[in-house]
């Protein structure tokens, strides 16, 4: 095995350092914190008893998102408001902080000393999940009837009203790393964890929430296991949900009210703005920023260090489709299938279409994230898929461009004549050079008019062969389709305030006075604390 690089070795060596100091809660970012805390307790003092209640769940110790979460409640403090955080307190059978190449066991012991550390050093009370499932009946965690069950009558389950079922449905095959779970040995063991788990997380949610009663509750996502649970009993309760996730520029982040933001849609927005031409300002920063998808620049995903721009050669005469794969378990993809089951359907049955037009020719770019990601490798690689469901090999006009392989997307984009996608955003940058795009899954884009939009297998192969056989009358128009892409990479999210991911996996705070974080310093932080304490959508101000 290759040695990393020296800029790995030096990175691996900094969260070395930072790892021992979140131990003894000294890390850089607590220590900013604590500066922060100090500053408000000193200028602001404790908030009127009948402020707006507003409480965070930070249940792991993903450290940009405890530290975003940490300064945004600091912002919301010196606005008036009376701010709590719900912690998990460790103890739980397994959850999805980690996944099931690193766990069980857990890491409860780093991940709730981190999580604590931070939250104690930002001046914020909390409440664990554990105060409240170790006084509830089920304290021993045994659930024996959940043994009684099949797999598939698991996702079924109820608790005390809570579809728990369906809602760790998604942790679940994000835990295993893997969507097709019906032949995997681990599913059913997971799935019963993971209802353990959930119940603990409902009895302690309620428990926190009486304490609490918040006005309103954010947290991350939506769908992993503890934000699912804490959001049903919200729900039951009559208690608004903001959910956030990461924007696809580094460093912004889109929120949304009483849906989960890890969807990416802005439907509700774009009703608002797809009338609003760009201003030269606009066209030029997005066209910057395309420039600079291409090689990986403003993202913290590691796809492109190696990428290769070769173009792809044709081998036939007809029309070239590219396919582009998403990661099949990914909490954005699951639950999002429309003309297909999954994605591995719509895979295969592209290939078979292809089959039956040789003068076209369709190459399969397999997602780099099944590899690149760090301790994430996917257990149900496409490629794989493709091997045992064509066991003869794939048809001479099938190519497959591996997740390993450093070839980069964007020249296979560049000489597509027909692009297909699922979820993937790669359908708005084909859109944008105004090559027609077939979406089969519930993409955050779909439904927007620039792109052919199918619901079933044979509108599927309907419209494939419609598109292949004329393209040119299915390209969009790019006008509205850069519109869209300016107001779903600029406009829609928010600017993150004091907080950046400088090395994958570290934060750092970048405030280091709480008058920046005060009204009237930053107008997105003013409209985002806004919508969060009075209801807002979260939409972007209409310009003048």
């Amino acid at each position: 095995m290759a040695l990393p690089s020296r800029d790995r070795l030096g990175e691996i060596s900094v969260k070395a350092v930072h790892l021992g100091l979140r131990q003894v809660a000294q890390a850089p970012e607590q220590r900013a914190a604590r500066r922060l805390a100090a500053q408000v307790a000193e200028r602001i003092g404790e908030p009127d008893a009948d402020a707006p209640k507003v409480a965070f769940v930070m249940p792991r110790d993903w450290a940009v998102h405890v530290q975003w979460e940490g300064v945004l409640a600091q912002a919301l403090r010196v606005r008036g408001a009376r701010v709590d955080v719900i912690t998990c307190g460790g103890g739980l059978e397994i959850c999805d902080r980690a996944n099931t190449w690193e766990a069980p066991p857990m890491p409860c012991t780093t991940c709730t000393r981190y999580v604590e550390g931070s939250v104690d050093a930002h001046g914020l009370p909390r409440t664990s999940l554990r105060d409240g499932w170790e006084g509830a009946d089920d304290h021993d965690g045994a659930w024996p009837e959940l043994d009684e069950l099949r797999l598939d009558q698991l996702g079924s389950v109820t608790h005390d009203g809570l579809a728990l079922g369906e809602l760790v449905d998604i942790p679940a095959k994000w835990f295993l790393m893997a969507a097709q779970t019906a032949d995997d040995p681990l599913a059913p063991q997971t799935m019963r964890a993971f209802l353990r788990s959930a119940r603990r997380i409902a009895a302690g949610a309620s428990a926190a929430l009486d304490r609490i009663r918040p006005d309103v509750v954010v947290l991350l996502n939506g769908l992993f296991v503890f934000e699912a649970v804490v959001w049903a009993v919200c729900r039951e309760r009559g208690i608004p949900v903001v959910t956030y996730e990461r924007g696809l520029i580094k460093e912004k982040w889109l929120f949304r009210r009483d849906e989960a933001a890890c969807i990416l849609a802005i439907d509700d927005i774009w009703d608002a703005w797809q009338g609003q031409a760009l201003t030269g300002a606009e066209s030029a920063e997005l066209d910057e920023y395309l420039t600079a998808r291409q090689t990986g620049q403003r993202t913290i995903d590691r796809f492109w260090g190696d990428a290769r721009f070769d173009a792809p050669v044709r081998t036939r005469p007809g029309r070239l489709a590219v396919l582009f794969t998403n990661l099949t378990w990914d909490s954005a993809v699951i639950g999002q299938e429309v003309a297909f089951d999954s994605i591995q359907s719509w895979v295969a049955a592209s290939v078979a279409h292809f089959a039956g037009r040789p003068d076209d020719e369709l190459v399969i770019r397999i997602h780099p994230a099944e590899v690149k990601l760090p301790g994430k490798q996917t257990r149900e690689p496409i490629g794989e898929f493709l091997a045992r469901r064509f066991p003869d090999g794939l048809p001479p006009n099938v190519r497959v461009v591996a997740a390993d392989d450093p070839t980069s997307s964007y020249p296979l984009m560049a000489e597509a004549d027909v692009g297909l996608v699922f979820t993937s955003t790669t359908g708005v940058e084909l859109a944008l050079a105004g090559t027609p795009v077939i979406v089969a899954g519930q993409s955050h884009y779909r439904g927007k008019g620039f792109t052919v939009d199918v619901s079933t297998p044979e509108e599927f192969a309907e419209s494939l062969d419609a598109v292949l056989d004329d393209p040119t009358a299915f390209a969009p128009d790019p006008e509205p389709v850069r519109r869209y892409a300016y107001l779903f990479f600029f406009r829609a999210p928010f600017p993150s305030p004091g907080v950046e991911e400088h090395i994958l996996g570290l934060a750092r705070i970048t405030v280091d006075d709480i008058d920046q974080l005060a009204p009237g310093a930053d107008p997105d932080l003013d409209r985002l604390c806004d919508d969060i304490l009075q209801g807002g959508d979260f939409g972007p101000p209409p310009r003048a």
